[in-house]
């Protein structure tokens, strides 16, 4: 049996993401498993066990009444917050359809509200084709509601629905003033409020409120997922989600889940416990949350705050460092064992926060946000650490140049030959002789050119080159960023942004290349040639070598997909770099324009072996995160761990294709996603040999 890798145990986790979902409690995990295995009896059952299950039930209830501040009206234990805002909308548009005249009325709902709102009533406004018509009220920079929005169109409305804390940047509504300007203008709307993020950071008493229904959620307050409840006003509108067996006096059907009950039984018996000492009084909250925010100020000098501190909860902090995207942020987070999230949810594209769009704050916060949010359970020692990995992590950004230190450390990037940079399906590419400290830049792209200069001011390098493969006229970036970071030879051509002057007329074309070039420029011992002009291509030689002929290592071809043009510039081994790459290819050989077979099968391996190969010397690990995660949790393994982010795959690929052919390779990064990528690169240009471990480092033993 091969020992499981071990990189951080679990206990030193820090996790700052509990707007997302918080670690259960370990006295409400008893309580769910009291429940489920001496309490299980059905609370529908006449007999003694049903009682009990009974019992648990209606005082969770009475508790959960007592801690919302809701003597009266409806209280009605759901999956969560999404079934109990699904039944709102249902009820509050059944009724609307019943009394007619719906068609041209508004469906208002805040413009930062939790995307389960606007999507339940555009479901529901379909399906009971009320013809309603969706809008969404206006915030401000602060996040808060356009109060003139609402009294102008609330008298017009089938339903408003607004939020008391928003999940991104922890602004809290003024609900007093919503409830003057809803009442006096609309006194008998339906009126929705979602609570979730509320629960255990304020005090509720929703029954002294005209506030229609309520939907909480347990998972946000250090209870299991499954279990929420909706608070309902008494004598309004209601209409049952799930029908058919009578639960819940007939508001919501089907067997109660009653150990997730259990949990909020025990939830709110701790948030009515004047003695309790495990979740902290609102002072020591806003306390942590100035620890927290005087770190990462210290960590990161150009940190914007994404929300005004006044009109916050004190729990959430959301934060945009200019120039670093939130992708590099979290992932040197994660890999310091630092769990944030992004400002909005994270998918494979470049992600943005429509809150943010919302609230009109510039595009490079929207792009950049990260969320750091604790719960009130949130121990100081918890606190401490945060603060100390966060320092870690941001001289760990520094190293990799994508923060620039204003002091005089001698940080070392370790950047040499073509690096690959990103944004979205957009590939920039950087020529880099390390030895020289030269650099050139081929297709820039507007959201990378703050890195670019972060990188040549972090390592003082000189710039001969800017260029593009665009047509001219469409030349901008290029434009911008040769005028910013070029050294002062590097005067452009009119019809080539960034191609020197100087650069030679004469030089010796490369071996294989039988098309006229435009000169060449020389980036540390290799050639740079331009062939075209209107829209062109550019050729990176071999290393020169007295008496031989340059060989063309790399080729930066822009959109151009002209195989016959190709075959007449490059060679079968030359490496081709595209501007855009959608499928994660990394890079192409002529052999995969021509439909040629070429490279090889993935290899399919079981996690057992492949934790078998880890545990072999002459296995190569190859470590795909970026640099500054592998700087925060090397791998301490038995086989040979080399550091290769996608980044910098092309120039891993072009050294190493011949020799690493056959030997075993294992790719890993944090989650699975770029090793991947990378293992599907490496198969396509002859690495034998390779896999990837399924799942990364998260699933690690």
């Amino acid at each position: 049996m091969v020992t499981p890798v071990q990189i951080r145990p679990k206990a030193d986790e820090i996790y700052l993401d509990c707007n997302a979902t918080t670690p259960v409690l370990a006295q409400i995990a008893q309580a769910v498993s009291h429940t489920m295995e001496q309490v299980f009896g059905n609370p529908s059952s006449s007999h003694i066990t049903g009682l009990q299950a009974r019992y648990i039930l209606d005082n969770a209830r009475r508790l959960g009444r007592e801690v919302i501040g809701a003597p009266r009206g409806e209280l009605v234990f759901t999956s969560g917050a999404t079934e109990g805002i699904q039944t709102a909308v249902l009820s509050a548009l059944t009724d609307a359809k019943t009394q007619g005249k719906t068609a041209g009325k508004w469906l208002l709902f805040g413009a930062t509200e939790h995307k389960a709102v606007p999507q339940a009533l555009a479901h529901w406004n379909k399906l009971l084709d009320t013809q309603a018509e969706l809008k969404a009220i206006p915030v401000d920079r602060n996040g808060l509601l356009n109060l003139d929005f609402i009294e102008a169109h609330a008298p017009d409305a089938l339903m408003i629905c607004t939020m008391a804390v928003n999940n991104e940047t922890g602004v809290r509504q003024d609900l007093a003033k919503l409830e003057q300007v809803i009442r006096r203008h609309a006194p008998q709307v339906p009126w929705m409020v979602d609570c979730v993020q509320m629960l255990g950071k304020g005090d509720l008493k929703l029954a002294e409120t005209s506030i229609d229904y309520a939907p909480f959620s347990g998972h946000k307050l250090y209870g299991p997922k499954g279990i929420g409840f909706l608070y309902v006003r008494e004598q309004r509108p209601f209409t049952p989600l799930i029908i058919g067996g009578g639960q819940e006096q007939g508001l919501r059907s089907g067997t109660e889940n009653l150990p997730g009950i259990a949990a909020l039984h025990t939830l709110f018996e701790l948030l009515l416990d004047q003695t309790q000492q495990v979740f902290k009084p609102l002072a020591t909250l806003h306390s942590y949350r100035d620890q927290l925010l005087g770190a990462l100020r210290e960590a990161f000098p150009t940190l914007e705050l994404n929300h005004a501190l006044e009109y916050s909860v004190p729990t959430t902090l959301n934060f945009s460092v200019r120039g670093v995207p939130s992708r590099d942020i979290m992932d040197v987070f994660d890999a310091a064992n630092i769990r944030v999230s992004s400002g909005s949810a994270c998918s494979s594209k470049v992600t943005r926060s429509f809150v943010l769009d919302a609230m009109g704050l510039e595009d490079w916060r929207s792009q950049s946000a990260v969320r750091l949010s604790f719960g009130p359970a949130t121990e100081q020692q918890t606190i401490d650490a945060a603060c100390m990995r966060i320092k870690e992590a941001a001289q760990a950004l520094r190293h990799s140049c994508l923060l620039v230190s204003d002091t005089n450390e001698d940080f070392d990037s370790e950047l040499d030959g073509v690096v690959q940079l990103r944004f979205d399906a957009q590939c920039c590419y950087l020529i880099i002789d390390r030895q020289a400290r030269e650099m050139a830049v081929i297709d820039p792209v507007p959201q990378l050119a703050e890195r670019i200069e972060k990188l040549v001011e972090c390592q003082h390098y000189r710039v001969k080159a800017v260029v593009t493969t665009e047509q001219q006229g469409a030349q901008s970036t290029a434009a911008m960023l040769a005028q910013i970071v070029c050294a002062s030879g590097c005067d452009a051509e009119r019809d080539n942004v960034g191609w020197p002057l100087h650069a030679q007329a004469d030089c010796q074309a490369p071996q294989g290349c039988v098309l006229p070039t435009s000169g060449c420029l020389l980036v540390g011992n290799r050639r740079l040639y331009r062939v075209g002009s209107r829209q062109p291509i550019f050729l990176l030689s071999s290393p020169i070598a007295p008496e031989s002929q340059a060989q063309v290592d790399f080729a930066f071809v822009g959109e151009q997909a002209s195989v016959e043009l190709l075959q007449q510039a490059v060679s079968a081994q030359t490496l081709l770099c595209g501007k855009w790459d959608e499928d994660f290819a990394i890079a192409e050989q002529l052999a995969e324009l021509t439909n040629e077979a070429c490279g090889c099968d993935l290899v399919d391996i079981p996690p057992e072996q492949q934790q078998e190969w880890l545990s072999r010397p002459e296995t190569l690990v190859v470590d795909v995160r970026e640099q500054q995660e592998h700087q925060v949790t090397p791998l301490d393994l038995p086989a040979q761990v080399m550091s290769v982010p996608l980044t910098r795959l092309i120039q891993f690929i072009y050294e190493h294709r011949g020799d690493y052919a056959q030997r075993p390779i294992v790719c890993l990064c944090r989650s699975g996603h770029r090793s991947a990528v990378a293992a599907r690169a490496l198969s396509r240009f002859g690495f034998c040999n390779v896999s990837h471990l399924t799942g990364g480092m998260a699933l690690l033993g």
